[in-house]
């Protein structure tokens, strides 16, 4: 009669409490407010020591999605829109002067967790239904990211654009040129519209210009690849956000159309069309399909 047994603690993190693995993230919290038990910072250098655990933690539950009933776990507690949250604060989370000593560079700290995110939305190598959601909600979007540094934005976009060549399928499904340009429009673009967020590298400078377009073009390379790796009706699907896309761009003054050119024919011909003939296009009246016919 077997009365104890050994087994690896990756395959028994999912019955260690209520959300498996997800029981580790408080630990990354500095502090919570009594009545709405949402995070805070209080005290900034008691989140920023929490908050420095952020990054192994998401390693550790990456590594935890290689069992089946941790990923069972994450899905039932809604992982993705509660790491979303989380993460939405730590991002916020100041960098202490006392703990200068341990992190070196005042970006990374978040480096380290763009890293771990991008290792845990990759994790669940035959669950689409915890993929895709950690994609969406985590990766794709740009809102989640936008008061962060220049450089973390950047690379953050260099490490969707290196995915697409693994995980297109996921992205694709993922809905990623439709989020990706949703989030262009609200996060980069250099006259804000009326829902545009006002937060870029954390609200403290004028929106750069330079930096914007920079990360237009990071962009629009992901959804260039987006596009080359669709076929058939998915294609088509593609090229009529784009279109839209085109359509309604307010900002003349960015120089991110002709980078749309090469990315297919119909956009191509849409493109000349518009700056040929300009006049005002009714989308309630002319759908982009017959649109697209007119080439």
């Amino acid at each position: 009669m077997h009365v104890a047994a050994r087994i690896r603690p990756v395959e028994t993190i999912w019955a260690t409490g209520e959300g498996g693995p997800l029981s580790l993230l408080p630990l990354a919290i500095g502090g919570v407010d009594k009545d709405t038990m949402e995070p805070t910072i209080d005290n900034p250098h008691a989140s920023s020591k929490a908050a420095v655990l952020a990054a192994p933690i998401l390693r550790i539950l990456s590594l935890s999605l290689q069992h089946p009933g941790n990923a069972e776990e994450l899905l039932r507690w809604h992982a993705p829109q509660l790491l979303a949250q989380i993460l939405a604060h730590l991002l916020c989370v100041p960098i202490s002067e006392k703990h200068s000593s341990v992190i070196e560079r005042p970006d990374a700290r978040n480096e380290e967790v763009v890293a771990a995110v991008v290792l845990l939305a990759q994790a669940p190598k035959f669950n689409d239904n915890l993929k895709v959601p950690l994609f969406s909600k985590l990766l794709l979007d740009l809102k989640l990211w936008s008061r962060c540094s220049y450089g973390l934005q950047k690379k953050l976009l260099s490490s969707l654009a290196d995915m697409v060549f693994t995980e297109s399928a996921t992205m694709r499904e993922a809905n990623a040129v439709q989020m990706l340009l949703d989030g262009c429009r609200k996060c980069y673009w250099v006259v804000p519209e009326v829902d545009s967020l006002h937060l870029f590298a954390g609200g403290t400078h004028p929106r750069p210009v330079g930096e914007l377009n920079a990360l237009i073009d990071e962009l629009l390379v992901i959804v260039e690849l987006l596009l080359g790796t669709s076929q058939g009706a998915v294609a088509s699907t593609d090229v009529q956000i784009l279109v839209k896309f085109l359509l309604d761009c307010p900002q003349p003054n960015q120089v991110f159309i002709d980078n749309l050119f090469c990315f297919s024919r119909e956009v191509c011909y849409a493109s000349l069309f518009l700056q040929q003939r300009c006049f005002w296009i009714d989308r309630t009246y002319l759908t982009i399909n017959k649109f697209l016919s007119w080439q």
